[in-house]
């Protein structure tokens, strides 16, 4: 297998193990457990975010789910299919809903990778217990699914920290901000007709130059927690 292999069967494990608690709890009339909402992070190239999210998957014990990560499940009919398959009847039944609205609307055109995406997204969310990072996951999701982080510097403070990881010329560096900091924006824009950099898709924005990332981690667990609580006294108990 290889790692991201390994990852998403580790994964879909304990989404199948998940599934089954619930299903005994609901048969023996029982509280079910707690629902475990997923956490979005987008991140401009270089200001940290990556770091951000693999230490809130080590604080909230979830699993870390990166673009790779979910290109491949997008790309993968079986992998796709049983994410799905591990959620309820309620949950696939909301998920269909859901879908058929989203299509209905700005995503009437999507191609096959888009619609792949919207499943995938939504399915997850609806499993919880992990980070999503990128694939504009906050817009797909909305403000009432998971918590939704950003994590953004300036620029020169970017290229130092990109140069200075990564071994790169100052020229590369300024090369590779500036190409994913288009290809990202372009990505939401052209496929969730949304702008990357608008606050109100977030609920947390960071600034990495004001602060570490240890300190960061500290910030949106605290407030990542007080909006699952929130969240789930909306719901009720699932």
């Amino acid at each position: 297998m290889t790692s991201i292999e390994i990852i998403l069967d580790r994964q879909l494990r304990r989404w199948e193990l998940d599934r089954a608690l619930h299903a005994k709890a609901s048969a023996r009339d029982e509280p079910r457990p707690r629902l475990q909402p997923v956490i979005t992070v987008s991140r401009q190239r270089g200001a940290g975010g990556t770091a951000l999210a693999g230490m809130l998957a080590e604080r909230f014990d979830y699993a870390l789910l990166d673009r790779d990560v979910i290109d491949r499940i997008c790309q993968s009919t079986g992998l796709k299919h049983r994410i799905i398959a591990s959620l309820d009847e309620h949950a696939k039944s909301q998920l269909s809903i859901w879908f058929e609205s989203m299509l209905a609307g700005r995503y009437v055109d999507a191609d096959d990778y888009v619609r792949h995406l919207l499943e995938v997204i939504y399915s997850i969310s609806q499993l919880g217990g992990v980070v999503v990072v990128g694939r504009g996951a906050n817009f797909i999701l909305g403000p009432e699914r998971g918590f939704h982080v950003r994590v953004v510097a300036p620029r020169d403070a970017r290229l130092r920290s990109l140069a200075e990881r990564e071994k790169l010329s100052e020229r590369d560096a300024l090369r590779q901000v500036e190409t994913s900091d288009h290809e990202r924006a372009e990505f939401v824009r052209k496929v969730l007709g949304r702008d990357i950099d608008d606050p109100l898709g977030y609920d947390l924005v960071l600034n990495a130059r004001s602060i570490s990332m240890e300190t960061a981690a500290g910030l949106v667990a605290t407030a990542a927690r007080e909006k699952f609580e929130k969240l789930r006294a909306g719901a009720g108990t699932r």
